[in-house]
């Protein structure tokens, strides 16, 4: 079943689980975790076409979520963008 939309409750439980992932700057080394702001989520449908074939109407549309947000190092100052996408189970 695909799903259009996302309840409150799901977003914040799927941001919540998000930030619990520590992600560390690739720079400086710093042992510290990247401080994240504005981390938000969004679905969108894809359309999902086998190798060597245009993309169609009549080929699988899915729902995908998509987590964004910026991360940033807090000894050197460096600014990273990180973009997840969850195109769901593999068949």
């Amino acid at each position: 079943m695909i799903r259009d939309y996302l309840s409150e409750e799901s977003e914040r439980k799927i941001i919540e689980r998000f930030n619990s992932i520590d992600f560390y700057c690739i720079f400086c080394n710093n042992p510290d975790p990247l401080d994240k702001t504005n981390a938000h989520c969004e679905q969108e449908r894809l359309n999902f076409h086998p190798p060597g074939q245009d993309m169609s109407l009549y080929n699988n549309l899915r729902t995908s979520l998509r987590v964004s947000a910026f991360l940033i190092c807090p000894q050197c100052k460096n600014k990273f963008f990180v973009n997840i996408l969850d195109q769901g189970k593999i068949k």
